[in-house]
């Protein structure tokens, strides 16, 4: 008598990450964003556990530079900048602070416009891990290794390729924080594509984002330190 065939699942092999970020830059315009020589979102940010309800503007310059000024009535304004040389930040609570150390790897991680993009040469390496499901949607997670030493993760649709939440330790002055990102309600803005909705969750609170308007423009737009960090960045003499 012939013994049973026994049938054994075969799980799908995971697609490579280096084609998951391509997909992914495809999918929101990549070389449109990247050729643009200054980018301004705005949009509003709030945080429904503490009642605060704020706007944001954030400014990229090509090819390093970046400005995010959020203004909070009643606080005033949280400001978080790299013009190429200098990284800072300022809020009501701590003050100006110019950004050294891990803090400063990661804002020029961040402002770095191929960073949005996924641009393979940011990272020293890529790596599918697994198949798995983020807010509420099927997506392949991939490990980043950042040239700059630091490790993130995100996860790209299996349908649509658009990246749906990601996962990192942000470098604060309170020191380490583990943060989860949802990205939904992508749209078109002329030639590139944007997440406009952005749900941040850290230390048990929540943050959203919403991107209301997304300008491509050409030369003109500048970043400059804070009058408050300039003086604080002057070399002694």
């Amino acid at each position: 008598v012939a013994a049973p065939k026994v049938m054994t699942a075969q799980s799908a092999p995971l697609p490579p990450a280096t084609a998951l970020l391509a997909k992914y830059a495809d999918a929101v315009g990549g070389p449109a964003y990247l050729a643009a020589k200054s980018v301004v979102m705005k949009g509003g940010m709030s945080m429904p556990a503490a009642g605060i309800n704020a706007t944001f503007e954030l400014t990229q310059v090509s090819p390093n530079q970046m400005s995010m000024v959020t203004d909070i009535p009643g606080m005033g304004k949280i400001q978080a900048g790299y013009d190429g040389t200098t990284a800072w930040a300022m809020d009501p609570m701590q003050g100006a602070r110019v950004l050294a150390g891990e803090e400063l790897a990661q804002i020029q991680d961040e402002s770095d416009r191929r960073a949005a993009v996924r641009a393979p040469e940011m990272f020293a390496a890529v790596e599918t891990v697994s198949d798995t499901t983020m807010n509420a949607e099927r997506c392949f997670l991939v490990k980043l290794t950042w040239k700059s030493g630091r490790e993130s993760f995100d996860c790209y649709s299996a349908a649509s390729g658009l990246v749906v939440a990601s996962r990192s330790i942000q470098k604060t002055a309170m020191g380490d924080i583990p943060v989860v990102t949802l990205f939904s309600e992508y749209k078109k803005f002329g030639p590139v594509t944007v997440a406009t909705k952005t749900v941040q969750e850290a230390m048990g609170t929540q943050q959203v984002l919403t991107i209301a308007s997304v300008e491509l423009g050409g030369d003109g737009v500048t970043i400059t330190p804070p009058p408050a960090i300039q003086a604080l960045a002057k070399p002694a003499r």
